[in-house]
């Protein structure tokens, strides 16, 4: 049997594409809220989204060791806690240093002790987890929708 040249050539260009399909997880981004913000624009001017809705895009920076039930996103000292809706759907353990484009809302709010300390503790920061003795400013993220591209 023969392959057509024209079937060759796309069966090759698609056999050597160098962007692999992204990992989603939870619902399907939708892209309905607008330009996608970066993390280092969020974080620099957190209380300009707070409340808002939006897409967000950056790189993983860390992810929950026990089983994916969040991750964090940072920009220089500043970091944000990711989660997920519901607690309906995880993020490979492996994710770190994955891209990210994420659906859900953004808040400033104070985390308090106990869920400060475990979430220091779930990222193996036990002696950093002690040390916490009030309620922590946070910025976090609860995503509908995430998808993940490896570098």
């Amino acid at each position: 049997m023969r392959l057509h040249p024209f079937a060759l050539l796309l069966a090759l260009a698609s056999a050597c594409s160098s962007s692999p399909a992204a990992e989603r997880y939870g619902a399907p981004l939708s892209r309905s809220y607008g330009q996608a913000v970066p993390v280092a624009e969020l974080l620099a001017t957190p209380e300009r989204f707070d409340g808002a809705t939006l897409t967000l895009v950056g790189t993983v920076d860390q992810v929950c060791a026990r089983k994916g039930c969040w991750m964090t996103l940072a920009s220089g000292a500043r970091e944000m806690r990711v989660t997920f809706q519901d607690y309906g759907f995880f993020v490979p353990l492996d994710a770190h240093g994955a891209h990210v484009r994420a659906e859900g809302l953004f808040r400033i709010q104070e985390t308090p002790v106990d869920e400060a300390r475990h979430y220091l503790e779930d990222a193996g920061k036990h002696a950093e987890a002690a040390t916490i003795t009030a309620p922590v400013k946070s910025y976090t993220f609860v995503a509908t929708g995430v998808e993940l591209s490896r570098p």
